[in-house]
């Protein structure tokens, strides 16, 4: 195997390690823990190409193609491909670069694009077009299948499916943390073979807490005796649920619609415009459970990271809870959803406290 690296004179570029340069495949989490929760994404103003040579006609391809995934990544949603400002740059994609490298294996050359964040973030900015944050809501799958001979297999994380792999290679390109249970003893007795087929509100409800999932794809699949597949589909997110039908007449990405369509959903849900971020907001956030001097670092480190958080000071104590200010770049609805995805901090009613004075209140559960 070997590397080069192409450096354009307007950028500084530097070689980028083969792990890096392999696919998000790691972010793909066939789950193997139960900690699973909304997941931070890496890459996404990064994609990797297939590339015959090394001229610069095939190098510019290969830059539409790596903007063009850029876009899908970073919006969510392949609609915006459709705009006519987003359409004018994918046709001068080069001029978004700000990182190129090339590698061959196996007689196969590979092109890994690295774009600007600051100048592509501008352009959508412009365009009044949302992007999902990093901080990702993840997807539990759970996939029935019921063959021609009537006999049905529901697919874990350790089946060998061609669904799986499909389901595996979107993730991947879309930067969505997409998860499979187990199916282990604890599994089953949540969701048994005829509830999953059922696609049971309950069974499927109770497997997503298990998983800590932030929602749950699930589906019903006849596969037919002519090849065909026909399968009812089942999105559970927040207090929402949607179903559908996908009919097929091959199993070649067939997960492509069904996830495409959550995928849409969540970006919808989560996309921000990045001029609301220009728009400061304080708010009083009231945490209990903070018992010693290292849960109040986490509790501030935690907030601080969040991307809507400028900035986090403490206001009040009182026993085991503290009231911290923060600053935000948004508004209070916009930390709420942000919080929503994570696991530290739990909603505390206001019901259970008639002296509440803080405009959110949470217990830190880390």
């Amino acid at each position: 195997m070997s590397d080069l690296t192409y450096k354009p004179q307007k950028w500084l570029s530097m070689q980028v390690p083969l792990a890096i340069l392999r696919s998000l495949g790691a972010l793909i989490l066939i789950l193997m823990s139960l900690a699973a929760q909304a997941l931070p994404v890496q890459g996404l103003y990064e994609s990797e190409i297939a590339v015959s040579n090394q001229s610069e006609a095939e190098r510019n391809r290969a830059y539409r193609q790596a903007l063009e995934q850029v876009v899908v990544k970073v919006t969510g949603e392949r609609r915006w491909l459709d705009n006519a400002r987003i359409a004018q740059a994918l046709s001068t994609a080069g001029s978004y670069v700000a990182e190129v490298s090339y590698r061959a294996e196996n007689m196969q050359g590979w092109i890994h694009v690295r774009f600007d964040q600051r100048q592509l973030d501008a352009l959508l900015n412009q365009e009044n077009i949302p992007v999902w944050d990093n901080n990702r809501a993840s997807v539990l799958m759970l996939l029935t299948i019921q063959a021609a001979d009537g006999r049905r297999q529901m697919l874990s994380s350790s089946s060998e499916h061609d669904y799986l792999e499909q389901a595996k290679q979107f993730a991947d390109r879309r930067a969505v943390p997409v998860l499979f249970p187990l199916l282990d003893l604890t599994d089953r007795r949540l969701v048994s073979s005829q509830q999953a087929w059922d696609l049971s509100n309950e069974a499927l409800s109770a497997l997503a807490e298990r998983y800590a999932a932030d929602s749950i794809l699930a589906a019903r699949i006849l596969e037919t005796a002519d090849g065909q597949q026909v399968g009812l589909w089942k999105f559970l997110f927040r207090d929402s649920e949607t179903v559908f039908d996908h009919i097929a007449m091959s199993s070649e990405a067939y997960m492509e619609m069904p996830l495409d369509r959550v995928t849409n959903r969540l970006a919808q849900h989560f996309g921000l415009v990045l001029s609301e971020f220009d728009r400061r907001e304080q708010v009083t956030v009231r945490v209990d459970g903070v018992g010693t001097l290292s849960d109040h670092r986490q509790l501030v480190s935690y907030l601080e990271s969040l991307t809507v958080v400028r900035s986090a000071r403490v206001a009040a104590l009182h026993g085991d809870s503290v009231e911290l200010r923060l600053d935000l770049a948004g508004n209070q609805q916009i930390l709420a959803e942000f919080i929503s995805l994570g696991r530290d901090l739990q909603t505390v009613s206001a019901a259970n406290d008639a002296r509440q004075t803080a405009d959110l209140h949470y217990r830190w559960t880390r």
